[in-house]
């Protein structure tokens, strides 16, 4: 009976400890929305976040109610976790209004690796814009006939850097007689991107997933418009693209006068070739070396305060329109001498709207001051770009500082200061080079004080509970 007993004790109590330490959170994924007030001119993003995973699923987004799918964005970042690297996915489905009003995005659900996340959707406001010119959609193309194809740009003139969109498009009349069928459209496309790909230019594509008809009028006229590609090219030169006429073929029931017949024709739509303009950069020491587009800074400090020798994170964040993924790093104030700057961590997020990219690049640095008092970050990073809505460059300075020192630092630094050092509350200078180093102090620290963990400290009280346990059955087993 005895025995009977003390084994259900076990069982129970090595099923609690399991339960115990198996419920640890784990968020597989997340659904993130965008704005809900925004431009008609700028996308709506439904994202879903993925947290350590290495393979790529296939999601199944919303349809909203006057908004059309645009496309599917896919990023990857690998954050340090502890002494791990967990990759993260970022999968963000674009939305591009049909026109400004008031729009309901119901409560929605989608699943991942077998997992249902569900958000409770919003109201969204897409407000009427004019939107400047980069941002503005290609106009569309007068119509050729009943159905036609089309290559068009978003703009005819650019500076170099400057992105330029290019959109192959197949319109079809609402009332064309017969239906057009694509055949090996994916052999044709590799074809056709080749030629109108120019030479000396940085793409940006957006992946097209779905030949979904978008509803256009053309003079009046009701079309259907497939997009079958869409890129942003960024010239690295200063010579006019040259964009060579296209084909495309498609097959039709062939016409014959008499009872229907089966059989079928190719038909060939060719587009019409097209240039864009690209001029030079106004003369300047950097030119060539900043990059082109419409940006504003965003930064970041995770503490304003901080002693000597310590450290603190400070983010240099890039957001507005152009080739994002280019961006050079913050320029750095040469031999600075009152910080420790270390190399920054690169990050960015690109988002395709249409006929623009835009997202942000995010470069994070570890400041170490050196010295006590007020640290202008202005004094340190600057980014100088051109802007070619205004023609002319401009340059982004940080509005943030450090305050380091006071007198818990000016301690510190006394600490490992001779004797005949000043008083703690001084500033001056510190009495050796040894308080101005990121390892001040260190020689007054105590390596054998170790902090108590309180995990390791109940997993080992568990080991020993199990051991004596495992013993007391032995001892009972055998007695009996």
């Amino acid at each position: 009976m005895m025995l009977a007993v003390f084994r259900k004790f076990l069982v129970l109590f090595i099923c609690c400890q399991t339960i115990s330490f198996g419920q640890v959170a784990d968020n597989v994924a997340s659904i993130e929305l965008g704005p809900a007030s925004f431009p008609i001119e700028r996308p709506f993003t439904i994202s879903v976040t993925i947290a350590a995973s290495d393979t790529r699923p296939i999601l199944t987004f919303p349809d909203i109610p006057g908004f059309t799918k645009k496309g599917i964005l896919t990023s990857v970042t690998s954050p340090n976790i502890g002494d791990k690297n967990a990759v993260n996915q970022v999968i963000t489905q674009n939305y591009q209004a049909r026109g400004p009003g008031r729009f309901l995005l119901a409560p929605f659900a989608i699943t991942v690796n077998g997992e249902t996340i569900k958000s409770e959707g919003a109201v969204l406001i897409v407000r009427p814009s004019a939107a400047a010119a980069a941002a503005s959609p290609a106009p569309l193309p007068p119509a050729d006939g009943a159905a036609f194809l089309s290559l068009r740009a978003s703009r005819s003139t650019i500076y170099t850097g400057e992105g330029v969109g290019l959109t192959l498009s197949f319109f079809v009349a609402d009332n064309y007689p017969y239906v057009l069928n694509f055949t090996a459209l994916d052999r044709q496309l590799q074809t056709i991107i080749k030629k109108i790909r120019p030479a000396n230019v940085w793409e940006e594509n957006r992946p097209i997933n779905d030949l979904r008809p978008i509803a256009v009028v053309i003079n009046g006229r009701k079309f259907r418009e497939i997009q079958l590609y869409q890129s942003v090219f960024y010239p690295l030169a200063a010579r006019t693209l040259t964009i060579p006429a296209v084909t495309l073929s498609l097959t039709r029931p062939r016409p014959v006068i008499g009872p229907p017949s089966p059989q079928t024709e190719t038909v060939a739509f060719a587009s019409k070739p097209l240039a864009v303009t690209v001029r030079g950069l106004p003369p300047h020491p950097l030119r060539g070396q900043v990059a082109v587009g419409s940006f504003h800074l965003n930064e970041q400090l995770d503490r304003q305060r901080v002693k000597v020798g310590e450290s603190v994170r400070y983010s240099f964040t890039i957001e507005g329109v152009g080739n994002i993924a280019t961006l050079p790093a913050p320029t750095e104030s040469p031999a600075p001498t009152n910080v420790d700057l270390f190399p920054p961590k690169e990050r960015h997020t690109i988002r395709h709207g249409g006929n623009q990219v835009s997202g942000q690049k995010t470069f994070t640095y570890f400041v170490v001051p050196r010295q006590n008092g007020r640290i202008q970050l202005a004094d340190h990073f600057q980014w100088i770009f051109f802007d070619p809505q205004s023609s002319r460059y401009d340059t982004l300075r940080p509005r943030l500082w450090v305050e380091a020192g006071g007198a818990k630092a000016a301690a510190i630094a006394d600490a490992s200061a001779p004797a005949s050092g000043t008083g703690v509350g001084d500033e001056a200078a510190p009495a050796s080079p040894s308080g101005m180093s990121l390892y001040t102090g260190i020689e007054s620290l105590d390596s054998t004080q170790q902090p108590v963990s309180i995990p390791v400290l109940i997993r080992a009280i568990a080991n020993v509970l199990i051991v004596l346990m495992l013993l007391g059955m032995i001892f009972v087993f055998f007695k009996k």
